[in-house]
């Protein structure tokens, strides 16, 4: 009896997507967890007088794949789910900073990162540990504070207080930032995907033209790591190719 030679599959091998738009940058699904491809046909049977059908037609054909993977990539969300590119520069949170009201007017604090601050995220009054209330204008002593461009005001009967200041700030030197827009609806995002399912040296790979993503996400748990994922749906290109399959081992 003569074994055949094998290759089998092992591990969650790599995934990449690649948008289909002019000098693109490939996105790699960083420390992938799992990975599937499906390929689903609709059937329909003919049915005469007996049980069995006496013919079967192919009919419609789906074709997904999904990837999990453990370390964020923004390209996946800026080109691939989105299609709408990204710029360097990130958003940050300050979570309860300490800061202390000044004793002469204005009874203000005036954050670490006044010069980029975008949005406030809450005051913690020290003395008491209460949330303190965003007004408009006249703050109340230990309950209120209004806040402009980084610069919190307070009642001058907390004079001298400690407060822990919650607030979201920019940089511009590192990151990466998505401007999330209304796109239109239809062809946003299309993209290749390449998965690559590796047993050593050898390789069978799946490589899909033209897909366009259903959804992206993340989720986090408590002592655990995060999981992102992307799945897809592909589809025949201008060509009338889906793409193309390639296995290490022969038929």
């Amino acid at each position: 009896m003569t074994v055949q030679a094998l290759k089998p599959t092992f591990g969650a091998g790599r995934v990449f997507a690649t948008a289909n738009i002019a000098n693109p940058t490939p996105a790699r699904a960083l420390v992938p967890q799992s990975q599937s491809i499906d390929f689903k046909r609709k059937t329909e049977s003919l049915f005469g007088e007996g049980q069995l059908a006496v013919a079967v037609g192919a009919g419609e054909m789906d074709v997904t794949g999904k990837v999990e993977y453990g370390a964020a990539n923004a390209r996946i969300f800026a080109d691939i789910m989105f299609g709408d590119g990204s710029t360097t520069g990130q958003y940050l949170e300050a979570d309860g900073e300490a800061g202390t009201i000044a004793a002469t007017t204005p009874f203000i604090v005036t954050v670490a990162n006044s010069v980029t601050w975008l949005f406030d995220l809450g005051v913690v009054y020290g003395p008491t540990q209460a949330k303190m209330t965003c007004v408009a204008s006249g703050p109340v002593a230990g309950k209120s504070y209004t806040v402009a461009a980084g610069v919190y005001t307070f009642a001058s009967a907390d004079e001298g207080v400690a407060v822990a200041i919650s607030y979201g700030y920019s940089v511009s030197t590192a990151g990466e930032t998505i401007s999330l827009t209304n796109q239109p609806q239809g062809l946003i995002g299309s993209f290749q995907a390449v998965h690559v399912l590796p047993w050593g040296t050898a390789q069978d790979m799946f490589v899909f033209n033209s897909c366009i993503a259903g959804s992206a996400g993340v989720s986090m748990k408590k002592s655990g790591f995060a999981s992102n994922t992307l799945d897809y749906t592909a589809c025949a290109n201008s060509n009338g190719v889906l793409g193309t399959a390639t296995f290490a081992n022969a038929a």
